[in-house]
């Protein structure tokens, strides 16, 4: 599609998409965002490294900073690799099948699934989240930092998923049951 009918296109389409629009973005840079941290992470295990093999002094953080780190980027890459359609999934059907198909299925089995398992994550995070808040629950490690912000990145994380699902959902709805695709 060239850049001029691209950008009429915009212009001529539903208000609806400008809040696809804003689920995406948000998909797409909480994804770069926190795939940072997998580079911050190799650093920390390398220092860590250095402290443990080569001075003799390792820290008491570093092994449960890189797995806050890991679990971070893994947690808020969900919906990142729900605008890419990324997920893995049995295909031996389903790659033969056509867009509408696809999204016919896709609005009956998977979108139904998903939002029960989705929702239900959503609601026992956030409650899961403000509980720690609460009672300044901490990991009880030697370490021992408050968890509540590991906690909050799962609800956030799994919130990015639900709204970033929802905008598929939407779109699958439009090919499936009126023949056109929204942007």
């Amino acid at each position: 599609m060239s850049e001029i009918s691209a950008e009429s296109s915009k212009k001529l389409a539903p208000k609806s998409n400008s809040f696809f629009t804003i689920i995406d973005n948000i998909s797409l840079w909480s994804g770069k965002i926190f795939s940072v941290l997998i580079v911050i992470a190799t650093f920390q295990v390398c220092f860590e490294l250095v402290l443990r093999y080569f001075f003799n002094s390792p820290t008491v953080w570093g092994l449960e900073m890189t797995t806050y780190l890991c679990a971070a980027t893994y947690i808020m890459s969900g919906a990142y690799a729900e605008y890419f359609d990324a997920h893995i999934r049995v295909d031996v059907l389903y790659r033969r099948w056509s867009k509408k198909t696809k999204a016919v299925v896709g609005c009956f089995v998977d979108h139904v699934v998903f939002f029960l398992f989705g929702i239900v994550l959503v609601i026992q995070s956030g409650r899961w989240t403000w509980d720690a808040i609460l009672k300044g629950t901490t990991s009880g490690t030697i370490w021992d930092p408050h968890i509540w912000p590991m906690r909050l990145l799962i609800f956030l994380g799994s919130l990015c998923l639900v709204l970033q699902r929802s905008a598929k959902f939407v779109r699958d709805f439009n090919i499936a049951f009126r023949s056109r695709r929204l942007q």
